[in-house]
């Protein structure tokens, strides 16, 4: 299948398909806006091409949107295929070069799929099973649940951080975390760790208007969406006029950021009030985890919903929202090797964001405890392989 570049499409050049003009068109609109803003209208429009050609080539608006992500997973797939070239790539730095190469490369791309992996969470285990693949081919064995979750979240959120919000990523940092671990010490008791009693966020009886306009937007966002939701929705939802809304936020945009900074408040307060302190650092990152993942799956599963689809509302908004945690964890690096600290700390973050995309698609806190047990070892002693016979070294 023809690979299509991110370069603008010139309507003149008569080398282009019409249905490359169109899947250009349409990377163009997805990488930018929410799958619900686009239309099949908009993707004529930018493609200058009339409405009634579409149908010729795509059934629907959905059609297009998967052909996309599949030509990502083929470019994907093709880069990855340098493992299999010789035992000079068979290696873990090759594997992480690749996947933060792709994503510095095809951002457009990888915005797209980081919707489908939310809307269609079949990709996400596509995705998952071609990267552990690869990882499977290094390690010359199959690869555990709780291993791909080790060896591919930190990587890839990292990837993520470099492309979208410019962090830069030290890859012999991400090299040596997964081969030796983040951490000196290991765990003493699973128990001390899982056996907690968690308080639920509290009920204000007494609410700002501010307050309660921005609790009616985010229980809306989480439930409808962005672009489904007006500004009468909001206020209406909360019990006040149109005009009271703008004493206190100048547009919708902006009201969305502030949406996204309580739930980043509310994440944030919810596992300080229930972690325990005096456990040593490596069983705190393990309760973080645990708390982290009850509080998306069963005290507000919408806010994984609202900061992704602020990667396309509000930008900055998100990148404020990660760089937020990404300061909470530089205020606590006890017992983390001596690597690069923006890394390390990303790739924690990264741990806990995709342990809870997967258990909010398919998983219960069991599940959770499960997948924590084993990444306890992976944190303190990483996954080693011998590079030169391949496989897990002796």
């Amino acid at each position: 299948m023809k690979m299509l570049g991110e370069s603008s499409l010139t309507s003149h050049d008569q080398s282009i398909t019409t249905r490359d003009r169109l899947l250009h068109a349409a990377v163009e609109l997805f990488s930018q806006k929410w799958y619900s803003e686009v239309s099949v209208a908009d993707i004529c429009r930018t493609a200058s091409l009339s409405n009634g050609i579409y149908y010729r080539y795509f059934r629907d608006k959905e059609a297009i949107f998967r052909e996309i992500i599949e030509r990502y997973l083929e470019i994907l797939a093709s880069r990855l295929s340098a493992l299999d070239a010789g035992p000079s790539n068979k290696d873990v730095r090759t594997f992480v070069e690749i996947v933060l190469a792709v994503h510095r490369e095809y951002p457009g791309y990888v915005s797209i799929f980081r919707e489908g992996q939310y809307r269609f969470y079949d990709y996400e285990l596509r995705i998952s099973r071609l990267f552990a693949d690869s990882l499977e081919h290094i390690y010359g064995r199959t690869i555990s649940p709780g291993e791909s979750i080790f060896l591919l979240a930190g990587t890839r959120f990292l990837a993520f951080r470099a492309a979208f919000h410019d962090v830069a990523v030290d890859i012999d940092a991400v090299v040596s975390s997964v081969q030796e671990g983040l951490f000196d010490t290991r765990v003493e008791s699973l128990n001390r760790v899982f056996d907690i009693e968690i308080y639920l966020p509290p009920v204000r009886l007494e609410k700002s208007v501010e307050q309660c306009l921005l609790e009616a937007g985010k229980a809306l966002f989480g439930r409808l969406g962005y672009h489904a939701v007006n500004i009468h929705d909001i206020t209406r939802e909360a019990g006040v006029a149109v005009g009271t809304f703008y004493n206190y936020f100048h547009s919708k945009e902006a009201f969305y950021a502030r949406v996204i900074q309580l739930v980043s408040h509310e994440i944030r307060e919810f596992i300080a009030r229930n972690l325990d302190t005096t456990l040593p650092r490596l069983e705190q990152e393990l309760q973080g985890m645990l708390l982290f993942s009850f509080y998306i799956t069963s005290v507000d599963e919408s806010c994984y919903n609202i900061v992704r689809e602020g990667e396309f509302v509000v930008p900055e908004g998100v990148r404020e929202y990660y760089d937020k945690f990404e300061l909470g964890y530089r205020k606590r690096m006890a017992d983390i090797r001596r690597v690069d600290e923006r890394t390390a700390c990303n790739f924690l973050m990264g741990l806990s964001h995709f342990l809870g995309l997967e258990l909010l698609h398919n998983g219960t806190i069991d599940r959770a405890k499960s997948l924590i047990r084993e990444l306890a070892d992976f944190l303190s002693d990483g996954i080693a392989y011998d590079k030169t016979s391949g496989g897990v070294d002796p």
